[in-house]
């Protein structure tokens, strides 16, 4: 299989894609690529960090149409579509995330008026802008050329929304559930979503805040960098415009569970 002519440039990383994943997922889902994978992540065959090194992708066709892209150092593995069976694929993902804390319109109440919708004010919240995986994406194949993003759709079904329906929604459906912990002399923030367990670090305004609203928002995004989310008001504001992040509540416990001292 002849490699693609042209090469995909994220920030410093260069993705060789193989002629067939092209054909097969279509140029928008190849285009996509650039941003989903970080300099950050591991490849699964050296283990070592991506780093600038050029990186090649395969994509592994598993069950219902679902599609797993995984890319690896260009000189560890050469871009390829792959068939295989459900279980074969490593499941080691590296994450990037950042806590931060934002204003955002938020639903108070609900109206029990007949066509009246939820009560609206901003509020300051802590969040948790999240990049699931650096190294492996999955995309749903819609038909031949085309694919829609899968990680996204499996998140939607957890209880993820896009901002304007999740700013809408009351009460809040819990998407997990998040503890504050204490390690290496740090606040830290821990998520754990369905079998997905996220961490960073948290300042102590957000988590203050965190305590009193009893919970924390998630960000979740496969196609941006969370530290620029989290500094850059208007990235933040062309993400959310552009469909690029979900917003889920992970509740904090109640009582002194809430902050863990190992």
């Amino acid at each position: 299989m002849r490699l693609g002519t042209e090469a995909l440039v994220a920030g410093v990383l260069v993705l060789d894609i193989a002629d067939d994943i092209r054909f097969r997922l279509g140029e928008p889902t190849v285009t996509a690529l650039a941003r989903r994978f970080g300099p950050a992540g591991r490849c699964l065959t050296c283990g070592q960090r991506f780093g600038t090194a050029p990186l090649s992708v395969r994509a592994y066709r598993e069950q219902a149409g679902i599609i797993t892209l995984m890319a690896y150092h260009a000189g560890c593995a050469a871009s390829a579509w792959v068939d295989v069976g459900p279980g074969a694929l490593p499941r080691q993902e590296t994450w990037a995330a950042v806590v931060t804390s934002i204003s955002m319109p938020m639903a108070t109440r609900r109206s029990f008026r007949r066509f009246r919708g939820p009560g609206m004010c901003d509020r300051v919240m802590p969040i948790m802008f999240v990049h699931p995986s650096l190294e492996m994406t999955r995309v749903r194949q819609a038909g031949f050329g085309e694919a829609v993003n899968a990680d996204m759709e499996r998140y939607g079904r957890l209880g993820f929304a896009d901002p304007a329906a999740f700013a809408r929604a009351y009460p809040l459906r819990p998407a997990g559930q998040a503890w504050l912990k204490t390690a290496r002399g740090s606040l830290w923030l821990q998520v754990v979503v369905a079998d997905r367990a996220w961490s960073a670090p948290i300042p102590q305004p957000a988590a203050t805040l965190a305590v009193a609203c009893g919970g924390v928002l998630v960000g979740v995004t496969c196609d941006r960098g969370p530290e620029r989310l989290a500094t850059e008001a208007s990235y933040l504001d062309y993400t959310i415009a552009n469909g690029d992040v979900l917003l889920g509540w992970v509740p904090l416990p109640s009582g002194p569970e809430s902050t863990l001292t190992p």
